[in-house]
């Protein structure tokens, strides 16, 4: 019996054993796709960082001439971020992302072999082909309790010395696909091919180009103290993100989500603590900004997730689809608390108002609802298109021409756009105040300036216009590719 009971341990143990191994074996990346510092990265950067980076010459106190000295970092700090190569300021430097570039007032090293540093950064780093890959850390300081929930103290956040950037100048201006605006600052900020233009909204001139790498912004948000910029977009069908600005320096604060498809919606919660995206997964996931980490995937949408906002006052988050589903849901723990279903088609656009207990969501249906925040209920329906109601063209097929998008002031007056190439401005209490027209092809995005005294839309050709509220007065002309 006793030789039985231990035959029967020794099985289990190997077993056991076995399992742990085939477990390991299987996180590890195939031989063939495994980057190590040994074989592949040390001869790049002794060939490209190695005549300033050497033992007998550390300048910024940078060694890369062996593993543990790269590792160890700099005067600057780590250089290898294991698992993240875009918070890793090796590699920020020499893709020409962050200065300083390296090699210094030389072209990029090869595409090929950024590509190799970066697979290696992402697989953990790891020196040899037998070493163990480093644990990626991420750990970001937002300074999450000086945020505040109104105006912060100190002049407004507005960009300085911005690093400049040798983007390739595009042959058309980019359809004006992301647009935002600081609560707080003159300052605009507009989606472009692979870079974010930001304009100032008094004097309408441009004050700095960010870049975006991830090919195209379809989400454009400014944090609510005004202090961070979040761009989300991607690549359809390849890669999408959630990328944080600092907007004072430019500087890439952090990045969040890892999609296989472009992110078509996000926002960043008031107090910073999350960002909510989603796109054509039909999920909506909240992460944490600090670390990165998902803390809730909500699987409630039937099609692609379009539009997503979180309340000024961080209680609650809306989510849109293009099935015209529209949900409330509590951003701590994830719950559902409404369905707002009287849409009958995509949601394009949501905008809440300032003292979050009225959020308005624009739909092709060619309606604009306002819905009462506190029991779910709408209060009011815009029928926000030509003539002000849902007209039928045989352009649209027999639908009606949808609202693209809607926005609403500090004061609690609405802009609308809609696919008759029109903006309208709404009283607070519905009544219409203003139809403005003029665009040379379909308005995609409209915002209010951060005072509420101008009004700024964005089409498909690149062109955006800025108006005076006041007395509807156009006083100017943006563009996508200056």
């Amino acid at each position: 019996m006793i030789s039985r009971f231990l035959t029967l341990v020794t099985i289990l143990s190997l077993a056991t054993t076995a399992t742990a191994q085939e477990k390991a074996d299987a996180a590890k990346p195939a031989a063939k796709d495994l980057v190590t510092f040994k074989d592949h990265i040390s001869p790049i950067l002794r060939k490209h960082c190695g005549t300033c980076h050497n033992p007998d010459k550390a300048t910024s106190d940078l060694n890369v001439m062996t593993y543990q000295t790269l590792m160890a970092g700099g005067s600057s700090g780590e250089s290898v971020m294991a698992g993240n190569p875009d918070q890793s300021l090796l590699y920020k430097a020499v893709a020409h992302l962050e200065e300083p570039f390296m090699p210094p007032k030389s072209p990029k090293i090869p595409d090929a072999d950024l590509a190799l540093i970066k697979k290696w950064i992402e697989l953990g780093a790891p020196e040899t082909s037998v070493s163990a890959v480093k644990n990626a850390t991420r750990k970001v300081d937002l300074d999450l309790a000086s945020v505040s929930a109104g105006k912060p103290e100190g002049p407004p956040p507005m960009p300085e010395n911005l690093p400049e950037l040798s983007l390739p100048h595009t042959k058309r201006p980019h359809p004006v696909t992301a647009l935002a605006v600081s609560p707080w600052a003159p300052l605009i900020a507009v989606a472009g091919h692979e870079r974010i233009l930001l304009y100032n909204t008094d004097d309408l001139k441009l004050v700095g180009v960010l870049p975006f790498p991830e090919r195209i912004p379809h989400v454009l948000k400014f944090s609510r103290n005004g202090k961070l910029l979040l761009a989300a977009g991607g690549r359809g069908a390849s890669v999408g993100k959630a990328v944080l600005f600092d907007v004072v320096t430019g500087k890439r604060v952090t990045e969040v989500g890892d999609e296989s498809d472009t992110v078509l919606a996000a926002d960043i919660s008031p107090d910073l603590k999350w960002v909510a995206l989603g796109g054509p997964a039909k999920l909506v996931k909240i992460f944490s900004t600090e670390t990165g980490e998902l803390k809730h995937k909500i699987k409630k949408h039937t099609d692609w997730v379009t539009a997503i906002e979180f309340s000024p006052n961080g209680e609650m988050l809306a989510s849109g689809d293009r099935n015209g589903g529209v949900y409330l849901w509590e951003p701590e723990t994830g719950s559902i608390l409404f369905t707002l279903g009287d849409h009958k088609d995509m949601i394009t656009d949501m905008s809440w108002r300032a003292d979050s207990q009225m959020l308005a969501t624009a739909s092709e249906d060619g309606r604009v609802i306002q819905w009462y925040a506190e029991d779910g209920f709408p209060t009011r329906t815009l029928n926000a298109t030509a003539g002000g109601v849902a007209v039928r063209t045989p352009a649209t097929k027999g639908k009606p021409t949808g609202v693209l998008s809607v926005a609403y002031a500090r004061n609690g007056m609405l802009a609308t756009l809609g696919r008759d190439n029109t903006l309208r401005l709404w009283k607070t209490n519905g009544d219409q105040l203003a139809k403005l027209d003029g665009f040379t092809d379909t308005p995609w995005r409209v915002v209010f300036s951060h005072d509420g005294e101008r009004v700024i839309a964005g089409d498909f050709t690149g062109e955006l216009s800025v108006w005076i509220v006041k007395d509807q007065t156009l006083v100017g002309k943006l563009t996508t590719n200056p």
